[in-house]
């Protein structure tokens, strides 16, 4: 458990009676002189405007080198020491920014001048501002997830795979928007059909690649699983599947529809039998 202190000053409150930085510094280190308490480190922010903070809060913040590199170096069960909360935040979008970011790693604030305060006591309107950031976090992540999930539906619907890994046998062309054949890739995938159309079963298809030495993409032996992967792939004909609908994709097929329906006959006439 360490302890810090944080002096801030504008440029509107360089003037104010008992603001002064030095002042605010000598009063963090007689407190924790009185207290028995041992200071890490003061950090220090001079001449950011109080009028700018109160505009855009985010902004100031991120301006505020001293805040952030206090922020990022706290831990749980750390204490920061102020002379008083005006030095950390004036308007209430600043406070709940802050205060999060503090309650997250359960810090302690001492405020000098406020004996009483306590970080984790919330008046009616923190609790009405913090569920309205909550509300604008929540909507900017929903905002992110429509946007792209617009984009990968556009794509699909253009035939090209809209995200995502590409499977065994192709990858993504240098441009990183077209899917292209991995031509050693694919042979795998072509031995694999070849005997799915024999009638050879999953795991047999299995055992055979791991005892010619194949492997997976990732390394690793072959199962009935990873072969099923691939055999009911219609991606491997040149068609795109997207929200369960069938497209024409723009990437070259490996096996051919006859071959592709030819494998999935046998897997339908074993499952029957």
């Amino acid at each position: 458990m360490k302890h810090y202190g944080y002096a801030r000053v504008s440029t509107e409150t360089q003037a104010e009676k008992g603001y002064g930085l030095d002042t605010q510094q000598g009063e963090i280190r007689k407190y924790a002189a009185a207290h028995g308490l041992t200071i890490e480190n003061i950090f220090v922010d001079a001449g950011i405007s109080g009028a700018i903070k109160d505009t855009d809060a985010d902004e100031a913040i991120t301006k505020r080198e001293a805040l952030m590199e206090l922020l990022a170096v706290v831990e749980e069960g750390d204490t920061v020491i102020v002379l008083n909360t005006s030095r950390l935040w004036r308007s209430d979008n600043t406070k709940v920014l802050i205060r999060r970011e503090l309650m997250k790693k359960k810090v302690k604030l001492i405020s000098i001048e406020q004996p009483q305060y306590d970080l984790y006591t919330v008046n009616p309107n923190d609790r009405l501002v913090a569920g309205m950031m909550e509300l604008l976090d929540e909507w900017e992540r929903l905002s992110i997830a429509l946007k792209l999930a617009r984009g990968r539906t556009v794509k699909a619907k253009g035939g090209d795979k809209p995200a995502g890994v590409c499977p065994l046998g192709y990858k993504y062309a240098p441009d990183k928007k077209s899917v292209i054949i991995d031509e050693d890739e694919a042979q795998i995938v072509k031995m694999i059909f070849t005997e799915a159309q024999k009638g050879s079963s999953l795991q047999k298809i299995a055992d055979t690649l791991n005892e010619k030495g194949y492997r997976s993409r990732r390394g690793n032996a072959w199962s009935s699983g990873s072969i099923a992967l691939i055999v009911h792939n219609e991606f491997y004909t040149g068609v795109l599947t997207h929200q369960g609908k069938p497209i024409k994709g723009n990437h070259p097929p490996i096996i051919s529809k006859i071959q592709f329906g030819k494998a999935q006959a046998q897997f339908s006439r074993r499952k029957r039998g």
